[in-house]
C-alpha cells in the first residue's frame, strides 16, 4: 500500500488501459466540446495523482468489460442473436417513432438538434431493416417473438 493514499499500487498498465483511462479523463470535458487532441495536452500534463484514479477507474471498467458476455456471443445460437437483434431493434424504432409523433403533437420536451427529415430517414431504414429481418427469419425458420429461458 502507498503510504500517502492507502491504495495499493498499480499493476502494470498496457496502451489498451492506458487508452480507456484518457478515454475516461476525457468525459470530464465532453460538454465543453473539447478536441481530442487538448484532452491528450490535458492527459499529458495531469499529476500523477489524477492519472493514478483514471487508470484505476479504466482497470475496473476493462475487468468488468472482459467478464461481460452479450447473449449468445459464443456463436453456438445464431437465432437466439437474430432475436435479440430484432428486439432492440424495434423497441429502439419504437422510441424514435413515438419521438416523432410527440414531436408532430407539439408535445415533445426538447428541441431535437438534427433535422426531423433525417430522423424520420433513420426511422424508415429501421422499418426496412425490421422487414428484412422478418423476410429473413422467415425462410429460416426462426421465430422472432420466442422468447429465451434466461429473459423468461
Amino acid at each position: 500500500m502507498s503510504e500517502e493514499t492507502l491504495e495499493p499500487p498499480l499493476p502494470p498498465i498496457d496502451a489498451r488501459t492506458e487508452a480507456v483511462a484518457e478515454r475516461l479523463f476525457g468525459l470530464k470535458w465532453a460538454l465543453r466540446k473539447d478536441s481530442t487532441e487538448i484532452i491528450h495536452e490535458e492527459w499529458q500534463t495531469a499529476p500523477d495523482w489524477i492519472h493514478d484514479g483514471y487508470l484505476r477507474q479504466a482497470i475496473e471498467v476493462l475487468a468488468t468489460a472482459d467478464q461481460a458476455q452479450p447473449a449468445s456471443a459464443d456463436g453456438s445460437d445464431y437465432e437466439e442473436r437474430m432475436r435479440v437483434e430484432y428486439r432492440e431493434l424495434t423497441a429502439r424504432a419504437g422510441r424514435l417513432r413515438g419521438m416523432l409523433q410527440r414531436y408532430a403533437d407539439g408535445t415533445l420536451d426538447f428541441e431535437p438538434v438534427c433535422p426531423i427529415s433525417l430522423l424520420s430517414r433513420q426511422l424508415d431504414v429501421m422499418d426496412e431493416y425490421a422487414n428484412l429481418l422478418r423476410h429473413r427469419a422467415k425462410i429460416e425458420h426462426v421465430n422472432l417473438e420466442k422468447q429465451d429461458s434466461a429473459t423468461e
